[in-house]
């Protein structure tokens, strides 16, 4: 079947919809059409910028160019997660962030481009940098997630951590079952996504492909792949931006410098 293109106008059309929630938000005095108007402006722009700019860089396709595109994405998220997370952009939390989440996507990177789908020329672009985009941004907000809820879990039960010191654990040992609350919280959202796959949801990248002509089986076959990504690279940067930041966030006295906390 042949690619049904949209046009301007189309596009242009379907923003009337937004009419509905606009007046909805208006009604009850949420405040919310501002950042609405906002969002949406932002997210036009943005996509037509990476739209033309991946043109290019698919076209051009060269590894160096595709690795320092991913590291401005991952410099982008890292800001993000800082904002997201009411934490202060201080160098004790964006060092070790960034750090963690470009280390969890060389990883998976590396193993689900190279060694499962073995692309024939090392970061393709076609296939890098949207499957790096779709793995970072659910990165992004198990980040988010994750860091919140261990830094602000143990400011406000900081007695019942000094009590662990106190009856002689050790920072690591203190700090457990506030790091397994936080992975708990972060990894929760992903399985459940998982577990209703299918069923429930058609995830974006496999309806992509099969818009976009691909059979329903190969697009299915990718789809489980980026789910098993998504997940190990959510688990795994969010335990390596806690592990990463707690080397950089913890007094000497083994407390918690709470002038990272924005509240």
């Amino acid at each position: 079947m042949e690619i049904i293109d949209l046009s301007w106008l189309q596009i242009g059309m379907g923003f009337i919809i937004l009419l509905l929630p606009a007046y909805i938000l208006w009604k009850y005095n949420t405040g919310l059409n501002k950042k609405l108007l906002t969002a949406c402006l932002r997210m036009v722009l943005q996509l037509l910028f990476v739209g033309y700019y991946l043109e290019y860089l698919f076209e051009y396709d060269n590894p160096w160019v595709n690795s320092a595109w991913i590291l401005i994405m991952v410099l982008v998220a890292d800001f993000a997660t800082i904002d997201r997370s009411d934490l202060k952009r201080k160098a004790s939390t964006l060092i070790p962030i960034f750090g963690a989440t470009l280390l969890g996507i060389i990883v998976i990177d590396l193993f689900f481009l190279e060694v499962v789908i073995q692309l024939p020329k090392l970061l393709a672009a076609q296939y890098t940098i949207p499957i790096t985009g779709m793995v970072l941004g659910n990165c992004l907000r198990s980040n988010v997630i994750g860091i919140n809820a261990f830094y602000y879990k143990l400011a406000d039960h900081r007695e019942r951590y000094q009590f662990y010191l106190a009856c002689g654990a050790s920072r690591t040992e203190a700090l457990q079952p506030f790091i397994s609350e936080a992975l708990q919280k972060s990894a929760n959202p992903t399985l459940a996504s998982m577990a209703t796959i299918g069923l429930v949801s058609l995830p974006g990248m496999m309806t992509g492909q099969i818009l976009s002509g691909s059979s329903p089986l190969i697009a299915i076959k990718y789809q489980i792949m980026i789910m098993v990504a998504i997940f190990s690279g959510t688990v795994l940067s969010v335990f390596l931006g806690i592990l990463f930041t707690n080397q950089m966030t913890f007094k000497d006295t083994d407390m918690l410098d709470e002038s990272i906390l924005k509240n």
